[in-house]
């Protein structure tokens, strides 16, 4: 009941001032600023048919082009888009309720991209939540020194043993797509690599960066998926070491969670390209607010 409650409060105030900074500079930003020389890149996770219909009813109605991602990749080269208010619409992890989604796919003739990372097909989630919702559960031996604000700066290898060993003691809910689904949702959605088991790319070594990159790419396509040359970081985790590697494989891409509009004439990197995060679970002025980029220049999620 707390916790409902303080959702509840966090949702209300977070609309609030939302509803504010869109109408006093976001509604501006959107609307009068994203020009022939600029991209709006935004993404997804698992949001709910209201949250994600809202997004896009509000982009309809105010004419943005919704573009596939070879039109974006076509634009990124040119340094120009066809017409103003462009934007690209992505989705992480390949969640299970982004099926629920495709009505709306299909009504507002939306295309979309899903980055997928194909441990979590197999295993149906995420390591990273189930280690965050089980950590109190796990043995004290292998949790030891490690608290859970420590997960997402831990090595690759110590992450890995603390979800194998959740894996080994409890049965995992799935909330992601299984290969099937991934397969049938490539009707409606292109498809990206995301890694094999999303990593914190930074907390990893070389081998297993090289691993991650280049087997879930081969992964994915011996599912006989048309896969992308397009990669999106876990996490938004990456440096320079990360972002050289990845210059070594097959990909000519790359999303970061960099919540910022995309600027043509000025971002000359393929490798670092922004994206900004549409939440789950928050109101329309918030996600609006956020989608403009202002109100990640005021908050820190």
């Amino acid at each position: 009941m707390v916790k409902f409650t303080l959702n509840k409060v966090r949702y209300l105030l977070g609309n609030t001032f939302g509803f504010i900074l869109f109408l006093l500079v976001g509604k501006k930003i959107l609307l009068n600023d994203i020009d022939r020389n600029k991209i709006l890149a935004i993404y997804f996770h698992n949001p709910s048919v209201m949250v994600f219909e809202t997004i896009i009813k509000w982009l309809v109605k105010f004419n943005f082009n919704i573009i596939s991602i070879k039109e974006f990749q076509e634009n990124f080269e040119n340094n120009e888009c066809k017409g103003k208010r462009t934007v690209f619409i992505s989705f992480d992890d390949a969640w299970s309720g982004n099926i629920d989604l495709i009505p709306i796919l299909e009504k507002y003739n939306v295309p979309i991209m899903v980055f997928v990372p194909t441990q979590a097909i197999k295993d149906g989630q995420i390591w990273l939540n189930i280690v965050r919702k089980q950590f109190d559960n796990l043995d004290n031996s292998i949790k030891l020194g490690i608290s859970i604000n420590d997960i997402k700066s831990i090595p690759h290898t110590k992450a890995l043993e603390l979800y194998k060993a959740e894996l080994n003691k409890s049965n995992v809910k799935r909330e992601i797509m299984t290969r099937e689904e991934v397969i049938d949702f490539s009707k409606w959605a292109s498809i990206g690599s995301h890694t094999v088991t999303h990593p914190i790319l930074v907390n990893c070594e070389d081998e297993v960066i090289r691993f991650e990159l280049n087997k879930s790419e081969s992964i994915l396509k011996n599912w006989g998926l048309n896969v992308n040359k397009t990669f999106a970081y876990p996490n938004g985790s990456y440096n320079a070491n990360v972002v050289n590697i990845l210059k070594e494989t097959s990909y000519e891409y790359a999303f970061t969670t960099k919540a910022q509009i995309i600027e043509l004439n000025r971002h000359k990197s393929n490798y670092t390209i922004p994206r900004i995060c549409i939440p789950d679970n928050f109101g329309k002025y918030e996600n609006l607010a956020r989608m403009s980029g202002v109100w990640s220049k005021i908050f820190k999620d």
